[in-house]
């Protein structure tokens, strides 16, 4: 194949991706504003909560490098979340420095809101009907797509 040529396919390749990753994007805007109305917390707040849950305990570094957030904007979330109430802040007693974070009573009733909202009936009857193979194929998919967009991933 010539070079145009592979170049050409390889735009067309890329196209598709693009298209795929408009429609979640689209996908998770329209989830975003369904959170902000039903739950009056913002995406990247209900996102950063759902990381706090998931790594109970964490320091507030952890959870800025998996959210891949700038440092400044992870400390103004758990601020902001700290404010509200629904997560707690406490200093590391083994490295005075770090800040542990950890949902409070009513952070941890806001996520199981926000899980109902992510993980809908549909979404479970959909993951039901496909195979672990496939969830794992899935999963190494979206690794590869993160790295050919220069993300490194775990």
């Amino acid at each position: 194949m010539t070079e145009v040529k592979t170049s050409f396919s390889n735009y067309l390749r890329f196209a598709k991706v693009r298209h795929y990753l408009d429609i979640l994007y689209y996908a998770q805007k329209k989830q975003a504003k369904q959170i902000k109305t039903n739950l009056n917390v913002g995406f990247r707040e209900a996102k950063f909560l759902l990381q706090v849950k998931v790594n109970p305990g964490s320091s507030l570094t952890k959870i800025q490098k998996l959210q891949f957030l700038p440092s400044s904007t992870a400390a103004w979330l758990a601020d902001r979340l700290v404010n509200k109430g629904f997560l707690s802040r406490r200093q590391n007693p083994n490295n005075r420095r770090e800040v542990i974070l950890d949902l409070t009573d009513e952070g941890n009733r806001l996520v199981k809101q926000i899980d109902k909202m992510f993980f809908t009936k549909e979404v479970d009857e959909g993951l039901s009907a496909v195979s672990d193979e496939t969830v794992i194929d899935i999963e190494q998919n979206l690794r590869t797509l993160c790295k050919l967009y220069g993300m490194k991933v775990d």
